[in-house]
């Protein structure tokens, strides 16, 4: 004989929609996640291990998805569970006195039953004489006396877990749906440079894909697993590194065709190197080699494993501003003292500047439109940091251009060019 009801309301669902029939609406991610994460320890309420439970639901989907999981939950705790989830009309209908009939009928010791406000609560005040406020995906225990199963409505009730805070969870779906989007960008734009490798912007745009996919990967470290999140730089550094020197040889290139002395040649000098060494990238990116990090990366960020403690207790949203806050706080430091002629702090800061960036930009929904703004304060500084880490790689090109190889004409236009960045250097570390 039932002498256990656990009236439980479903987790958190999809908002209701002109495009779906109410009784289609489905738990969210969050929702399934909160679940999962928070019911087994509540279970350790029901101490009776042989006890025989039956778990019902509403035929509602949401309260299908809550139940399937109530039901998986209880296996794992070691309960004496019923295979199928019994689907109770009444708990869709709303309909106290049906439901209950179909509680007294029932022979096993516990009922867990899925459904929904107003009607949980209403029947939880109606059985115990206590009126509580069931967020979803909570629940309350009532001990069915002998009168009850007579009729006579009346019941005590043992415990109550109120639902879990789903937005903890929400909070990690939402970055895991940012990151696979920028993942999915890596994707989109290296397969543009491979349509179209002459035209300099496709692997401009791979490279701040993968800068930007990089700096997303960074900023979530202290909360992902950390043998993936180590894995998951290492291939992405590694794909990166084959397109660096690919990247310089196009920005000489544009600074020799710019220069008003330059002369054809060395704009000519200039592109050949840069198609040798694109030529070289492209072969380098197609191969499987690189294919196979690629698709590393895929697989680990589509399927980003959070440490033990988010896995059970979310996240909450502050923590991620928290993070920026932290990280643009720093950055601030380091600009107010680096000494430019710090060759690779300077580098450095400026990686940490187009970071600072790239974050706002791609996590403003979850730390706010005004981290963009700050974002933007710094881009003056990450310009002139830019500037200055490009002349310095200019120089360090030119100079290692083996004189032989080089035609009197370009050897000379060189000498000016790099002339023209040392100057440039120089006024910079002078007026810092």
């Amino acid at each position: 004989m039932t002498d256990m009801l656990i009236l439980m309301r479903h987790g958190k669902a999809q908002r209701p929609s002109e495009d779906m029939l109410d009784i289609e609406r489905k738990l969210t991610e969050s929702g399934k996640r909160s679940l999962v994460a928070t019911l087994p320890s509540s279970l350790g309420l029901l101490s009776r291990s042989n006890m025989h439970i039956e778990v019902w639901s509403s035929p509602a989907a949401r309260a299908d998805q809550t139940a399937r999981i109530m039901q998986k939950a209880c296996k794992r705790h070691g309960l004496k569970v019923k295979e199928d989830v019994v689907v109770a009309d009444a708990l869709w209908a709303q309909d106290s006195d049906a439901f209950l009939k179909m509680v007294r009928q029932c022979e096993a010791d516990c009922v867990i039953a899925v459904g929904h406000n107003p009607f949980i609560e209403d029947l939880t005040a109606e059985l115990t004489g206590s009126r509580i406020d069931i967020a979803t995906g909570g629940f309350a225990a009532i001990k069915l006396s002998a009168d009850t199963m007579q009729g006579d409505y009346a019941g005590r009730l043992l415990w109550f877990v109120q639902g879990p805070i789903s937005q903890r969870w929400k909070t990690l779906v939402h970055m895991e749906g940012i990151v696979g989007d920028c993942e999915d960008n890596v994707r989109d734009r290296i397969k543009a440079f491979f349509d179209n490798p002459d035209d300099i912007e496709t692997m401009h745009k791979f490279r701040v894909s993968i800068r930007t996919l990089r700096s997303l990967v960074a900023f979530i470290e202290p909360w992902q697993d950390p043998k993936q999140n180590k894995a998951v730089q290492a291939d992405l550094k590694s794909i990166v590194a084959e397109t660096s020197r690919l990247r310089e040889l196009d920005v000489l290139t544009e600074h020799a065709a710019d220069m008003e002395t330059s002369s054809t040649e060395l704009v000519e000098f200039c592109a050949l190197r840069a198609e040798e060494e694109r030529e070289r990238v492209f072969d380098t990116l197609k191969s499987k080699r690189i294919a196979k990090r690629l698709d590393n990366v895929s697989d680990e960020l589509h399927g980003i494993k959070w440490r033990k403690e988010l896995a059970l207790c979310g996240l909450e949203s502050t923590a991620v501003r928290d993070r920026f806050d932290s990280i643009a706080a720093s950055l601030e430091e380091d600009l107010a003292t680096l000494n430019l002629a710090d060759v690779e702090k300077t580098h450095d800061v400026r990686k940490s500047a187009k970071r600072v960036r790239y974050d706002a930009e791609k996590l403003s929904s979850l730390i706010g439109s005004d981290a963009v703004d700050i974002a933007k304060d710094m881009t003056a500084h990450q310009d002139n940091l830019g500037a200055i880490c490009d002349a310095r790689v200019n120089v360090d090109i030119i100079n290692g251009f083996s004189a032989d190889e080089l035609p009197e004409t370009v050897a000379w236009d060189l000498a000016l060019l790099r002339a023209q960045n040392e100057t440039f250097l120089y006024t910079a570390l002078k007026n810092a």
